[in-house]
């Protein structure tokens, strides 16, 4: 005999009892993550003729250093597979005329600007299979973007 048999409750103790175990497995039902938005969603069109969006601008302290990395995140939805070339001049165009005064905005000026080109936006440091993306970074020299090879 199970302890649930047991219980003397009337009907209307059986129908709240149910009511409540309904709303505890409510609660504690698994539920799919909202996708990641856009902070800034920012309209760009890129130098490639691309339309994007400026997703978003973190300055990035980097882990057991002093150094902070100035990361643009943009989302570009036609973003060309990795072996196609015509990224590279929209990377040094973000970094110039986004990054830069970004960077001189920053209280003290990043070690490096990091340019993320992405098909679709998502949280920066997960992973994201299926989502495309583009990385470059850049060293700041004399007031301009000196790309890195990475």
């Amino acid at each position: 005999m199970n302890v649930l048999s047991r219980l003397p409750l009337s009907p209307l103790g059986w129908a709240a009892l149910g009511a409540v175990a309904l709303g505890v497995t409510v609660l504690l039902w698994p539920r799919g993550e909202a996708p990641f938005a856009c902070p800034l969603d920012r309209a760009l069109t890129l130098p490639s003729g691309q339309a994007a969006t400026l997703c978003e601008v973190v300055p990035e302290p980097q882990p057991f250093t002093e150094a902070t990395w100035l990361v643009l995140r943009v989302v570009a939805p036609d973003l060309p597979p990795a072996d196609a070339d015509g990224t590279h001049g929209d990377h040094d165009w973000i970094c110039t005329e986004l990054g830069l005064p970004q960077a001189e905005a920053l209280a003290r000026p990043p070690e490096r600007i990091v340019v993320q080109l992405m098909t679709a936006p998502f949280p920066r440091g997960e992973a994201a299979p299926g989502i495309r993306q583009a990385i470059e970074a850049y060293t700041i020299a004399t007031g301009s973007c000196m790309w890195e090879l990475l």
